[in-house]
């Protein structure tokens, strides 16, 4: 049991013992406990705040382990209990999304925006409606966190990620990703003018110059000033370069030359495996799909939009999508038949 004789009898103001007690309980690597350890609480002495992240802890204690029905369960439980709750509603929609039920995910999502969420949250809920084609959507969950970054004045990294804030990079990427599929850089265009006039602390030179590349189409410069600089920009430089050979095996030469190190974002090897999948696409295809099997098992969300585009994969990945599309709706066709076979069950692990 989690030791709470510690604690005052009158916790202090804005203390929340149960994300106290959640976050202790990871510290000590005693997660498995945590959904025994909420059971075990008087919930009739909690207050509002600690009440709701009790919901909350269990649904993503349950999405944690793996029972994405259960999750559900306690999803729509919390959300009957907070209905203003907006990361109970991201993380309901989230569900929703798993289900394939795609008009719940976005009414939640809807009705919780940054900087009801945090921004993360926020650029996750565009992930999704990028997933599923709702650029539209896409763009206005992204929109308030760029409007943020104007209004923080700021752009220093570490001044943002102390307040929970995506790089302005990422940000940035996530809107150049829509508007390159979109076909239209107007909006691109003018959020880069309002951030060289409103942000201080950044140099916003290569962002210029890759939307300068965009509107070309011609990135061999800007993929050659990569190649000698962290294991992240030797495979970006890679990656566009495979882009460009049409040999397969020249491209496969280009990909495999990069050398990561053991401090290298893991997911790099995933984006050139990608490429690969890319390349083989245009000039070997019969070795497409067991390629395209792989990279769906290491990235089944596919990569995040901003990746995307920095690495030029942003064309290729819009055939991926409707792969996700398609084996999602049948995966839930396929949850759907299950459940209406078998008898109902109750959530046997804590009380009511």
């Amino acid at each position: 049991m989690f030791d709470w004789r510690r604690r005052r009898k009158t916790p202090p103001a804005n203390s929340n013992r149960v994300d106290e007690l959640a976050n202790g309980l990871a510290r000590q690597g005693r997660t498995a406990d945590l959904e025994a350890e909420l059971d075990a609480l008087d919930r009739t002495n909690l207050s509002e705040s600690e009440l709701e992240s009790w919901y909350y802890v269990r649904g993503i204690a349950a999405f944690r382990r793996g029972d994405r029905p259960l999750a559900l369960a306690r999803f729509i439980e919390a959300q009957a209990a907070f209905p203003e709750s907006a990361t109970i509603a991201f993380s309901l929609g989230q569900e929703y999304e798993y289900l394939g039920d795609i008009a719940s995910m976005f009414e939640l999502f809807d009705r919780a925006v940054f900087p009801k969420l945090p921004a993360r949250h926020a650029l996750a809920q565009s992930r999704y409606a990028y997933l599923w084609g709702d650029l539209q959507r896409a763009v206005s969950y992204v929109e308030p966190v760029l409007e943020m970054h104007y209004k923080l004045g700021v752009a220093d990294d570490m001044f943002l990620y102390m307040r929970g804030m995506p790089f302005f990079s990422q940000t940035w990427a996530y809107m150049a990703a829509f508007a390159e599929i979109q076909g239209d850089l107007a909006r691109l265009d003018e959020a880069t003018r309002t951030a060289a006039s409103r942000l201080t602390e950044y140099d916003l030179s290569h962002l210029v110059e890759f939307l300068s590349c965009i509107k070309t189409g011609d990135f061999s410069r800007y993929a050659a000033s990569l190649q000698s600089g962290t294991g992240y920009a030797r495979t970006r430089a890679a990656v566009i370069c495979a882009l460009r050979e049409e040999s397969y095996q020249r491209a496969q030469d280009v990909l495999s030359s990069v050398r990561l190190a053991d401090n290298d974002f893991p997911w790099l090897r995933d984006m050139l495996l990608l490429a690969d999948c890319e390349a083989a696409h245009r000039c070997e295809p019969a070795a497409e799909p067991e390629l395209v099997e792989r990279f769906l098992l290491r990235q089944p969300l596919l990569f995040e939009p901003d990746h995307a585009v920095n690495f030029r994969v942003l064309d290729y990945q819009e055939s991926l999508k409707r792969i996700y599309q398609s084996r999602r709706r049948a995966a839930t066709t396929e949850r759907s038949w299950r459940v209406s076979s078998e008898p109902p069950s109750a959530d046997r692990s804590g009380p009511a």
